[in-house]
């Protein structure tokens, strides 16, 4: 059996969930399709593994276990929205989350150990920020244009991170359903 698994840090805030909330309920915003994502599930992804053989699991906690060894609980700042791939073709808007350095070298060193492990993942850098929105049809592009301008500088809270979790990520048609199948505390 397999299982649909990445690495994650969990990143909650009630201030930004209030300001999202207000942007969803924007007459401009409901003209657009987007699937917006639940609170519950915003995180910052340090690794998607895709589908992993369970027997895997306990190696993938040890390298978790290995790298963030050394790394205490920290306090970045939410700051700035953004979108990928680009504001021309706008598919995911994000909060964005800055003061992580201290997680960089962490992430290589577990990078590393997934390599040297045989592990396939996604191999793209590092670009911290929480999926709040997937864009499915834009009416109205301009107001993804306005939040972008308006609250791309904008800090909107400092979260406390104090895990890394591996989630298994069961695909429901409701959305995505993330469940921890280990967690690491900071």
């Amino acid at each position: 059996m397999t299982k649909r698994l990445f690495i994650g840090v969990p990143v909650s805030s009630t201030k930004a969930i209030q300001k999202v909330e207000s942007w969803k309920n924007n007459s401009r915003m409901r003209l657009n399709k987007l699937n917006w994502v639940k609170p519950e599930n915003w995180h910052i992804t340090l690794y998607f593994l895709g589908d992993t053989p369970d027997e895997k699991v306990g190696v993938l906690k040890q390298m978790i276990d290995q790298s963030f060894s050394d790394v205490a609980a920290f306090s970045p700042k939410l700051e700035g929205v953004g979108v990928f791939p680009n504001r021309r073709d706008p598919n995911v808007l994000w909060l964005g989350l800055n003061s992580l350095q201290n997680i960089i070298p962490v992430h290589q060193k577990l990078g590393d150990l997934l390599s040297q492990n045989d592990f396939s993942f996604d191999q793209k850098p590092l670009k911290p920020h929480l999926t709040i929105a997937r864009m499915k049809y834009l009416a109205d592009k301009t107001i993804i244009d306005t939040l972008v301008k308006d609250y791309g500088q904008t800090v909107f809270d400092t979260v406390y991170i104090n895990k890394v979790v591996l989630f298994e990520s069961l695909l429901t048609p409701q959305g995505s359903i993330y469940r921890a199948l280990y967690t690491k505390e900071l």
